[in-house]
């Protein structure tokens, strides 16, 4: 268990813990970690009006109370870790966790600034399959996200994957992160991903299925697998996902598994651990027509 943030450092070294089957430690498990749970009162889920900017009950006090309205509070960094970040070669940090299989059905996004670690912004959007019948989407969406609770939310909010695209364009421009007049890569920024599968395959896959060329700053990625695996110097089945990265770290979940916001959040922690402990987020993998496979990973060690 590492018990505090460490100093500066090229790699990190993590002793054994419970086994990858042991449960995640819960919330309540764990009082005052010093990284992404500083809040002050309980945790509570999120209203998913809110993050899709369509909440209409922020004068319900009832409403208030029981859903949580401002993402920052579940991403709370303690002021004196700031002092031990490596410098980064990027200025933010785009935490991005797909859901659905057959079609993309959720795209959410959270922004970590790299230079504080702290919550600088988010984008969540629901994403309506275009290939699919309407009974389909309905079993799809009723198999996912009833068992949370929260498909009537998906069905009130959810757009197409195209709409969604030129929303999210609009947000990457008003955080000066892309502009539509200049094109290409990101600005400064990069997307962190759990894994390679999000932009490596299904982005494109959903482009394919939406008849729409794949947008330039979807080129470029960082693995945090990847990443964790030669940073800890790990065995690969420590860093081959989101739960066992943090039952190594021992950072509670929070928030509903496979509900991508609250993936994306428990990610975006994981993130911040490993900044505080003085990792340097680099893009792992880019897109290159000119080699078998189309993409190329940078390091030599990582996860398949």
């Amino acid at each position: 268990m590492i018990s505090s943030p460490r100093s500066i450092s090229v790699s990190a070294s993590i002793p054994a813990v419970d086994s990858p089957d042991t449960p995640p430690v819960e919330a309540e498990a764990v009082p005052n970690p010093p990284i992404g749970n500083g809040r002050t009162g309980r945790w509570r889920p999120m209203c998913l009006y809110h993050t899709h900017g369509k909440c209409t009950r922020l004068n319900d006090a009832f409403h208030v109370a029981r859903f949580n309205h401002d993402i920052a509070s579940d991403l709370c960094v303690d002021g004196f870790v700031e002092s031990r970040l490596v410098p980064q070669n990027l200025d933010y940090l785009l935490v991005l966790d797909l859901e659905g299989k057959v079609e993309i059905l959720e795209f959410p996004v959270v922004m970590i600034d790299a230079r504080t670690m702290s919550f600088a912004g988010s984008f969540h959007r629901f994403v309506r399959p275009v290939r699919m019948s309407e009974k389909r989407i309905n079993e799809y969406v009723k198999g996912k996200y009833g068992r949370m609770g929260v498909d009537g939310v998906w069905h009130d909010t959810a757009i197409t994957f195209k709409e969604m695209l030129r929303e999210f364009e609009v947000w990457m421009t008003e955080h000066a992160l892309w502009k539509k007049e200049i094109g290409g890569p990101l600005q400064r920024a990069a997307f962190v991903t759990c894994g390679n599968w999000d932009v490596k395959t299904k982005i494109p896959q959903q482009c394919r299925d939406s008849d729409m060329k794949l947008p330039p700053y979807f080129m470029e990625w960082i693995n945090l697998k990847d990443m964790f695996l030669n940073f800890y110097n790990v065995k690969e089945d420590q860093a081959k996902g989101m739960m066992p990265m943090m039952r190594q770290l021992q950072i509670p979940l929070e928030g509903s598994h496979h509900l991508g916001i609250d993936d994306a959040k428990n990610i975006a922690r994981l993130l911040q651990r490993m900044l505080a402990d003085g990792a340097l987020l680099q893009v792992t993998a880019r897109k290159n027509s000119r080699i078998a496979g189309g993409v190329e990973f940078l390091f030599e060690r990582r996860i398949g």
